[in-house]
């Protein structure tokens, strides 16, 4: 299992390495008010791709190989056409109410949102016909030739405004929008297999959970984008900070991944309960390593790299850190309830984090500003990982001791195949 983490660890890195020169590009050429108004158009996006994934989302690839494709896929198209109208108005109320200067481009984000869960519908089909090397290559590919884009056009046409970005977005997912048509044309040609018209209700109340815990979890910390947004360039320190830090969890999601195939496919709960567990601890540790080495670089190192906009980027990830680790040691525990089919379990542990940001934020965040917001995020993930790990252990009878233990679980991980 150890060489599996590796090797996965190595593939996501690749598109972890593509994010961060975008990130780097971006924070240089457009500074912190150009970054915090992207910052807060992808937030919307995120937000509408989150809700309308409740049908799409990979809690399709379940009923993909059960029922009938052309009736699903279908379905899925009109809940997407319906679920970006209601939501992209909404999200349109939410922003004149906190008076967020993005709110002018509703219309891309409307077109975009429908783009890229377009394009990821595709995926997820893709990933259930188990085409993976196509599925690898798009997850590869869309952030690849957005930098590619966003190259062109800072440094060939001298372009330096929030329609830089989104001209890349367009370039990169109607790209990649084509080629997983290209798949999807293949794949209709090739299902021949008569299979029952599929149930929406079906769909739907397996994917309710699963993406209430994700929008949960994704507001837990981006909420304080919306409280920031009276200064574009704070929301740009922090959509940094966070970017930057939150690529330390390369390591648990990893890990994670491995975690639910491993359930998915063993029988014996004691080792699954093992493995889950040692796996949280060696990923807080690695992930603890990670943010040591943070504290020796200097502040500089990062203004160097950013630019003079992004001076505080190391002080916001420091205390940003604390929540990471927390979220870092429950992520793999979070997808062993997730393999167990425990998705209420999550969600609600991840809305009691939400909670808790929403009734801290607006006294923390206006009191304190960039740094109530990094003590906002971290008690909503410090009481979400709580949740988790304490119901983890309570279910397994887990003394309290064995989260110190190490060395002798280390081998039996060794052991593991």
């Amino acid at each position: 299992m150890l060489k599996k983490i590796i090797a996965t660890l190595f593939t996501r890195g690749f598109v972890a390495l593509v994010n961060l020169a975008i990130l780097l590009i971006t924070s240089r050429q457009l500074g912190g008010d150009i970054r915090g108004q992207i910052g807060l158009l992808i937030l919307n996006i995120s937000i509408i791709q989150v809700i309308n994934e409740i049908y799409t989302g990979y809690a399709l690839v379940y009923f993909i190989p059960r029922y009938d494709l052309k009736t699903i896929y279908n379905q899925g198209l009109v809940w997407s056409v319906a679920c970006i109208i209601l939501t992209t108005l909404t999200l349109i109320g939410l922003n004149v109410y906190y008076d967020v200067s993005i709110n002018t481009y509703w219309i891309h984000m409307a077109i975009l949102s429908f783009i890229i869960i377009v394009h990821s519908f595709n995926g997820v089909v893709i990933l259930a016909k188990e085409r993976i090397r196509i599925y690898n290559f798009l997850n590869f590919f869309q952030p690849a030739l957005l930098l590619v884009t966003l190259a062109i056009l800072i440094f060939g046409f001298g372009q330096r405004s929030v329609d830089t970005y989104i001209i890349a977005l367009y370039v990169s997912f109607l790209t990649s929008l084509l080629i997983s048509g290209v798949q999807m044309l293949s794949i209709f040609r090739d299902d021949h297999a008569q299979l029952p018209a599929s149930e929406p209700s079906m769909i739907l109340r397996k994917g309710f959970f699963n993406q209430l815990a994700n929008l949960s979890h994704l507001l837990s910390n981006r909420y304080n984008f919306y409280l920031l947004s009276s200064s574009n360039v704070m929301v740009g320190i922090y959509l940094n900070s966070t970017s930057l830090i939150e690529s330390i969890l390369l390591i648990s999601n990893s890990a994670s991944t491995l975690v639910l195939t491993y359930i998915a496919n063993k029988k014996n709960e004691t080792q699954s309960v093992t493995v889950t567990f040692l796996l949280s601890k060696l990923c807080f540790l690695l992930s603890l390593f990670c943010v040591l080495v943070l504290v020796i670089i200097p502040s500089e190192f990062f203004t160097f790299l950013l630019g003079k906009d992004f001076s505080q980027t190391k002080e916001i990830m420091l205390l940003l850190s604390p929540g990471i680790l927390c979220i870092s040691f429950s992520t793999v525990i979070s997808h062993y309830f997730s393999g167990m089919g425990r998705q209420r379990l999550i969600a609600a542990a991840n809305f009691a984090g939400l909670v808790t940001a929403i009734s801290t934020g607006y006294f923390l965040v206006g009191r304190y500003q960039l740094i109530g917001a990094c003590y906002t995020a971290c008690l909503s993930y410090f009481i979400a990982s709580v949740i988790m790990v304490v119901m983890f252990m309570r279910e397994h009878h887990l003394p309290l001791w064995s989260l110190f233990r190490i060395r002798k679980d280390f081998k039996v991980l060794k052991e593991v195949r």
